[in-house]
């Protein structure tokens, strides 16, 4: 999955050299002088990073960092020649996830940037398997979500029954239900997906009585 750098600069040669400099590490680059170019587009190619010069022509670098913000969470990276605690402190409050300073320093811009691809990347990935997982969830009946909300607190077979007034062999039935649904193999699997993306599950019966913390089987 090659990640995707916007770069917003009016200075076409300096443009020019911080996309080839990117390329040179493998990422992909696309330039341009107007900021509009950037914000019109339809949607923010992902995983990536925007970089975004301090001072443009029409807008400056945190206005349209603030513009962006209102369409995508993706990583972006101020450089100005004139910056200041204060214009960094703007900038981290309005979502940078770094700023520079010009002239560049070519192995410090590029260890941030493919960091932030990275850790873009992991966050892609990530929304990726939730949005998997929703899948799955949906396709549960209310019983099964109901019971699966008890397996999340690690409650047996038992004290589930009883919390939730029905047999042993009615949640035995329901718990496989959920583990096959969920494309599982065992219930601690099913669990340990479920805890990496937390939907909105109803809120559990209290336990009853003893012996409530039940390992998960």
């Amino acid at each position: 999955m090659t990640s995707h750098v916007y770069v917003v600069d009016d200075d076409d040669q300096f443009r020019n050299s911080l996309c080839a400099l990117i390329e040179s590490v493998g990422l992909r680059a696309e330039g341009w002088r107007d900021p509009a170019a950037l914000l019109n587009r339809p949607r923010i190619d992902r995983p990536g990073c925007v970089v975004l010069d301090y001072r443009l022509p029409s807008l400056s670098g945190l206005e349209v960092l603030r513009l962006l913000r209102q369409k995508s969470s993706v990583p972006a990276i101020l450089i100005s020649a004139y910056a200041d605690v204060q214009t960094a402190v703007a900038a981290m409050e309005m979502g940078a996830a770094t700023i520079f300073e010009k002239p560049v320093d070519d192995n410090a811009f590029l260890n941030k940037l493919e960091r932030f691809c990275f850790e873009d990347q992991q966050r892609v990935l990530q929304q990726a398997r939730c949005a998997l997982i929703q899948a799955k969830l949906a396709r549960l009946t209310e019983t099964e979500r109901e019971v699966l909300a008890q397996m999340k607190l690690g409650y047996s077979n038992k004290v589930i029954a009883r919390n939730l007034s029905k047999t042993i062999k009615a949640v035995e039935r329901q718990r496989q239900n959920v583990v096959r649904k969920l494309d599982c193999t065992s219930a601690m699997e099913a669990v340990l997906k479920v805890h990496m993306c937390p939907a909105h599950e109803p809120s559990p019966v209290n336990c009853l009585g003893d012996g409530c913390l039940g390992a998960v089987r």
